[in-house]
């Protein structure tokens, strides 16, 4: 199972505003910390679920599915748009 939330920093955030964020938290300078900043969540989770999907060690067999969890509602959507 690939299962993105919502309200997640990644997509809410810019490379500079995480590496800010962490760099106040952390007390060290993280200008060099590469982060993973999503602009579409949908388009992610899809491409997430297929390179799961294609990966060499995971046969075909094996059923692999995406879901969003909302954080607010507590509840898993079994067909996100």
């Amino acid at each position: 199972l690939v299962i993105p939330h919502t309200r997640c920093a990644m997509t809410a955030s810019t490379q500079q505003e995480l590496r800010d964020r962490i760099a106040r938290s952390a007390g060290q300078d993280v200008t060099w910390q590469q982060f993973d900043v999503v602009d579409d969540q949908m388009e992610a989770l899809a491409e997430d679920v297929a390179q799961v999907r294609s990966h060499p060690l995971i046969p075909d067999t094996v059923l692999v599915g995406g879901f969003l969890y909302d954080v607010d509602t507590g509840l898993i959507d079994t067909t996100p748009k």
